[in-house]
Formats: C-alpha cells, structure tokens, sequence
C-alpha cells in the first residue's frame, strides 16, 4: 500500500516537473513561430506598401494621361469649329468670286456688244474736252484693273484658305491619332492598375491570414504559459508537500532513538511478565512428546511468538486478533484503496513489535501513508513489513534476530486506529504474498 502510494508521489512529482518543461519548451517554440509570422508579416506590410504606392503612381500616370487626353480633345475640337468655319468661308468666298466673275463676264460681253461705244477711243472721243477724256480713260482702266485685281485677290484669298484648310485637317489627323495614342496608353495602364489592385488585394489577404495565425499563436502562447505556470505552483506545492513530510520523517527519526529505548524497556517488562516454557524433544518422540508439545506452542503463541515450522518465521505480537486480512476489501478511508498488501492485528497502543525472522533492517522511517515502519531483509530474500508504529524502536542498517523489538504498536500515516500492518513480499515494496501462512494462521 505504501508502495504504491510512494509511486503514485513519484510519478505525480515527475509529471508535474515534465510538463512545466514542456509547458515551457511549447512556449518558446511558439515564440519561435510568432517570430516568423513577423517577419511574414513585416514583409507582407513592405510588399503591401510597394503595391499601394504603385498603385498611386499608376493612378497619377492614369489621371495625367486624362488631363493630356482631354486637353487634346479640346483642342481637337477647336481646331475642327475652325476648320468648319474655313470651310464655311472658303464657300461663301467661292460663291462671292464666282459672281463677280459672272458680272466681269458680262461686263466683257457688254464691252464686245457695245464696242463702240466702249471703246476706248470712243470714250475719249465721246469726251467734251481733254480733260473729260483723261478723266474717262483713267475711269476706264481703274474699273478694267480693279476687275481683275478683284478676281485674283479672291483667288488668292480661296487658295490661302484652302492651304489653311488643309493644315488644320494635318492638325486634326495628328490630334486624333495623338489622343488614340494616349488613349491606348491609359487602357494600358488601367489594366495594370487592374493588375496591380489584384496583386495587392492578394497580399493584403495573406497579411490578414498572417496576423489571424499570428493571433491564434499568441493564444497559444498564452494557454502554454498558463499551464506552465500551473504546474509550476502545482511543482512547488508538491515540493512543499515533499519538504513537510520530510520534515516529519525527520522529527520522527529525531525521536527514534529516545523512543527505541522506551520500547525496548517495556519490552523487557513485557517479557519479565510472560512464562516461556520450551521442551527439548525426547530421543523417543510418542504421543505423550506430541501433546506436550502441542502444550508448549499453545502457551508460546499466547505469551511470545514462535518461528513457524515451515517458513521459520514468527508471529510479531503474541495473542494475534486479525482486523482486516490480505486481499480485496472495501476502502477503510477513501485513501488506502480496495487492495491489501498485508494483515492487520489489533492490539494496544506502545505494545512491542518483534522481529518476524533474523536479517538487516534497510528502512526504518516516517511516510505519510505508512507512518512510522520498519522493513527487514531476511537471508532467504523475503522482506518483512511493520506499519503504523508509534516511533521505529530501531535505526536502518541494524541487525536483528527474530524476537527482537523493533517499535511500539500505533496509528501513524493513514491509520483509522491503533494496529500493526504486517506484510511478507519477495522484492523491496513488491511481490507481496500472504502472511498467514508464513506465520501459521
């Protein structure tokens, strides 16, 4: 039983100190993957960045390129309101040409009618004096000249408006193709814009994605630190617990040496106090040697144990009332388990415990749930177990022969009344058997 309870310390103990190491071996990893979730996502901000400026140069480029085109197409559009109104006055201009033409026609077919009376002679002739016939002669030529100055400045004027005509159309193809030309360049840059906006959306959703595992880490970090620190404080009440009992044992191997001498005292008033009467057998053993005998083992087991005849132990209190036998029983407190390792004898509080069978004491100390005991290695492998004691009467690594005191009957550890725990095992804390038979019960 204490055994197992030790065990279950133990290993209580070693899970506490692996997992606070794991708890703390879990948290520096994930601080390892918070680290490169940031440098993800620092980088991620920097590609983020890039792209956002990008995107503002582009827009720039975009609204540049439009500002340009519209100022294009405003020109374009002046300069077509311009050639629509040479085109207009180059009709009417060509309309005004041909009606003078039409009345210098008729002027020349008058003159040819009338030719003598438009001769120029005839019109000197005609005249009333010299200076009446240069007067008409020189009327005559002005009206001839300004006819024909009239037809060619109005040719003149049709050509210049033509040839102006034709540079604003040059002007107009050149606009046009110019702005078809922006216009290409600003469809191009839209679709890298396009581009360019996917590529950012892209990055901002692996940032998103970056800072949500980096806030599932963090939560994990802070669970692990949480559950470090828990079995941290669990560690350090287990080390408490561990120091306090200790800390008894101690005080009850402190007080071991003025309690042996007690027990041992009382023991030999015990002993004072019995009658011990052993027979040697007769050379001729018969019934009369048997039923002394029978006698003497009678009076032994009610005064002092005797070494059993097929296991050469013996019983370690005389008059033995068994309270609780080896094996399966209820659980007497809700600590000690439904499994039995040994017997329990009733007795009296301070009785003297005896050494089953001669051999080595190799524990003899205070546990929780053994109390004070005493464990004795014997020269046939076997080992010996006295629980609950008031104080062990006997320090380890002495040396005992079967009927030696070795402690006073108590309740220490996990005891619900005064008794003796007495169990027989093959190895130290394990292969326990039942002592009955050992002992002859």
């Amino acid at each position: 039983m204490k055994a197992k309870k030790s065990l279950i310390f133990t290993f209580a103990a070693t899970c506490l100190v692996a997992m606070t190491h794991a708890g703390t071996v879990e948290a520096e990893s994930i601080d390892k993957k918070i680290d490169n979730e940031n440098k993800v996502i620092n980088k991620l901000a920097a590609d983020k960045n890039s792209a956002d400026r990008k995107l503002s140069d582009i827009d720039a480029n975009i609204s540049a390129l439009t500002q340009e085109s519209d100022q294009l197409l405003s020109e374009k559009v002046t300069l077509e309101k311009e050639a629509n109104q040479l085109t207009i006055d180059i009709a009417n201009l060509e309309k005004a040409i041909e009606k003078r033409t039409e009345k210098i026609e008729e002027q020349a077919r008058s003159t040819q009618v009338n030719q003598n009376d438009q001769d120029l002679v005839n019109v000197i002739l005609d005249s009333s004096s010299v200076s009446d016939a240069i007067s008409r002669t020189v009327a005559y030529t002005k009206l001839m000249t300004a006819n024909n100055d009239i037809v060619q400045e109005q040719k003149k004027d049709q050509e210049e408006l033509a040839a102006k005509q034709e540079q604003l159309q040059i002007k107009v193809e050149e606009i046009t193709q110019k702005a078809n030309d922006l216009k290409s360049k600003q469809t191009e840059l839209e679709s890298e814009k396009d581009a360019q906006l996917k590529l950012a959306q892209d990055i901002l959703k692996s940032l998103d994605s970056a800072k949500g595992k980096k806030s599932e880490l963090v939560a994990q970090k802070a669970q692990a630190e949480k559950i470090a620190a828990e079995n941290a404080r669990l560690q350090k009440e287990q080390a408490a617990r561990e120091k306090e009992a200790k800390a008894v044992q101690a005080k009850a191997l402190a007080k071991q040496q003025a309690a042996q001498k007690t027990v041992q005292q009382t023991a030999k008033s015990v002993e004072s106090s019995e009658t011990v009467s052993l027979s040697k057998p007769s050379s001729n053993p018969g019934t009369s040697n048997n039923t002394n005998t029978s006698s003497d083992a009678s009076t032994s087991t009610e005064s002092r144990p005797l070494p059993s005849s097929s296991s050469g132990f013996q019983r370690p209190i005389p008059n033995i009332t068994i309270t609780s036998g080896f094996g399966g029983r209820p659980d007497p407190n809700g600590f000690a388990g439904t499994w039995h390792d040994g017997i329990d004898m009733a007795g009296s509080s301070g009785q003297p415990i005896m050494a089953s069978r001669a051999g080595t004491v190799v524990e003899s100390s205070f546990h929780p749930s053994a109390g004070n005991h005493v464990i004795i290695q014997h020269d046939n492998g076997y080992f010996t177990y006295y629980m609950h004691l008031n104080a062990p009467g006997i320090a380890s690594g002495s040396q005992v022969q079967a009927g030696d005191v070795i402690g006073g009957m108590g309740t220490t550890g996990n005891s619900t009344g005064v008794h003796l725990h007495f169990g027989i095992s093959t190895g130290l804390w394990s292969g326990f058997m039942d002592p009955s038979s050992f002992i002859g019960l």
